[in-house]
């Protein structure tokens, strides 16, 4: 399917071509080829949804999950969920589903979708928001090769959450361990165990759209709006512990309120929030934001304005505006772009410029776009993603004020792009994406595999023989993880890699570690439990050596507990007076079948 282009050379001067593959400018020699769209809401059917993100990583590319504020379970009531699309094989194919809270947190109104990657492990992440008094943040994880997302655990219980948005990285003490972050107008809350448990909220004061970014040593940085003419961002050096004072990234040359959607056509808000990503080499920051440049016939004209930090956030270029245009010129907004490992730019917005229409129109007409620089910024190609523009009055709902959601997402995977984004253009608000493909001709990658071997393969055959494919770099460059002792129920140990032992629910004990009592089973060499004459039931756990002493054990009867110190490699458990038969398990660590005493 053919796309028109447009890039915007730096001198401000519009060029057009009109190919489905386009060569980038500046002796670049990356070729874009932007598939048909794919919508990934289906089982929604003509319900409302918007408010899109979406998340992927060169770690495990072929995994991609998208999210989106979702109406399907409404009847004569809005009912609003979190809708979530996941592929495992690279767009080819998707399902689509609802995430909710635990059930104890759960209520009518659970939006303001979230999504993240770790480029690590190949993890990925969706949340949102429970607006009630017993809700909050929630968030549900997926290993790699999982079908299916894991229950969801509460990041946060509180009714005052708004906005959220999250990411993950390395930690900055430790190349070897991710930590995820989620960014919000209470604070920023961190998880250290993959998702499972989060820290109490650190404040970054007053603003919305709060968004974090994770650096290539570990470094956070957290966007937001100020609510004023400040595009600002705070910055964290040790894991989110702490954050320096607000950096002025950019003064807005206008603003507006989160409800206001006066500067556009249709009748809907569009808050104006902030954007920023990082260069996963050299920590480049980029920021792209939405603001007038001036009125034209009464009209404002909203353009994307664009400016970079090489210096990880102390100093920024001078904003400048990035997007083609129309003549008269549309509005542009809600920008939501990555950077991939080759340091490109990747960028998708909403788009006015193909319907000539005052700002005081009540159904504006919109499409969506995406556009790509391979030079830090300073020219950008631009592509059509919307066979025509859409009436943002077919939101599927009926309030006095449309709503086409406040943000649109993104993500990159190796060498393939996946914009997400509303398009009413069948009559109904539906999720797309396509699949956008970058580069030339397919070169090899590292290809892991579970043995912790390495083979240089191009994508489609890595794929085909079981690895994990890693853009842009090869086995001389990159170590896979080595598989060690994993886990498993306390009693079984297998050689794994650390992503298919989490994926297992088991505990990695490290790259490397033997499985040689290595898990609590492996360590203890008996359970016995016996009744003696007197009704004192005797149970003894015996370890192979004195490596646990100090430790404590459960063992019960029946449904009572008991904790046991082990002491010179045995615990020993002396409980009276009982009569009759009992059951004797030994409950921490789960291991040995329960034995049954009979007493006097």
């Amino acid at each position: 399917m053919r796309r028109s282009t447009s890039m915007m050379n730096r001198n401000g001067r519009l060029a057009v071509a009109a190919a489905a593959v386009a060569a980038l400018s500046g002796g670049a020699s990356a070729q874009v080829d932007v598939g048909p769209q794919v919508r990934i809401d289906v089982a929604g059917g003509t319900f409302a949804a918007n408010e899109t993100t979406m998340a992927a990583s060169d770690g495990n590319p072929l995994e991609i999950v998208g999210a989106w504020n979702d109406w399907r379970r409404s009847g004569g009531n809005e009912v609003i969920n979190m809708g979530v699309a996941l592929t495992l094989n690279g767009g080819v194919s998707w399902t689509d589903f609802l995430v909710r809270p635990p059930q104890a947190n759960q209520s009518g109104v659970e939006g303001d979708p979230m999504t993240a990657a770790d480029p690590r492990t190949g993890y990925l992440w969706v949340g949102a928001i429970s607006f009630a008094g017993n809700g909050g943040i929630y968030v549900a994880r997926k290993a790699p090769g999982a079908q299916n997302f894991e229950a969801s655990v509460m990041a946060r219980t509180t009714g005052g959450a708004d906005k959220c948005w999250m990411a993950a990285g390395r930690a900055h003490d430790n190349p070897n361990a991710t930590r995820v972050y989620i960014a919000y107008n209470e604070g920023v809350i961190t998880s250290t165990d993959m998702g499972q448990t989060w820290s109490a909220p650190r404040s970054l004061g007053s603003g919305i759209g709060f968004l974090p970014r994770v650096g290539p040593n570990g470094e956070v940085y957290v966007a937001y709006w100020d609510f004023g003419n400040g595009v600002l961002m705070r910055r964290s050096l040790d894991g989110g512990t702490t954050f320096g004072n607000a950096i002025r990234i950019a003064t807005r040359l206008d603003t507006w309120g989160t409800q206001d959607g006066s500067r556009f056509p249709g009748n809907m808000r569009v808050p104006p929030m902030n954007y920023i990503a990082v260069d996963p080499n050299d920590g480049t920051l980029y920021c792209i934001y939405f603001d007038t440049t001036n009125r034209q016939n009464n009209n404002y004209n909203v353009d994307l304005y664009f400016c970079r930090s090489t210096d990880r956030g102390d100093t920024w270029t001078t904003p400048r505006v990035i997007n083609g245009d129309g003549n008269p010129p549309g509005d542009q907004f809600w920008p939501w772009f990555e950077v991939d490992a080759e340091g490109r730019l990747h960028l998708t917005f909403f788009d006015s410029r193909h319907t000539n229409q005052n700002d005081n129109t009540t159904n504006g007409m919109f499409d969506n776009y995406y556009a790509i620089s391979e030079d830090r910024g300073d020219s950008w190609i631009e592509f059509r993603l919307t066979p025509n523009s859409w009436n943002c009055n077919n939101d599927g709902l009926n309030r006095g004020q449309q709503f086409i959601g406040d943000y649109n997402g993104l993500a990159v995977a190796g060498d393939v792009v996946y914009p997400c984004y509303l398009s009413t253009q069948n009559g109904d608000p539906d999720i797309f994406t396509n699949i956008i493909t970058v580069g030339g001709e397919p070169q090899p990658g590292a290809c892991c595999f579970s043995d912790g071997s390495c083979a240089d393969l191009l994508r489609e055959d890595c794929a085909a023989q079981g690895g994990t494919w890693r853009f842009g770099t090869d086995c001389g460059a990159f170590s896979c993880p080595q598989p060690g002792a994993c886990c498993l129920n306390d009693e079984d140990c297998a050689s794994l890699i650390e992503s298919e032992c989490l994926s297992s629910g088991g505990t990695f004990l490290g790259e490397g570690a033997d499985c040689r009592n290595a898990c609590p089973c492996d360590a203890i060499k008996k359970f016995r439990a016996r009744c003696k004459d007197n009704g004192e039931i005797v149970a003894k756990v015996v370890y192979r050596d004195n490596s646990h002493d100090g430790e404590f054990v459960t063992v019960a009867v029946d449904s009572q507990n008991f904790n046991v110190i082990v002491l010179n490699g045995k615990a020993k458990l002396f409980a009276c007076c009982y009569t009759g038969g009992h059951t004797v398990r030994l409950v921490d660590p789960g291991c040995f079948d329960p034995i049954n005493v009979g007493c006097p």
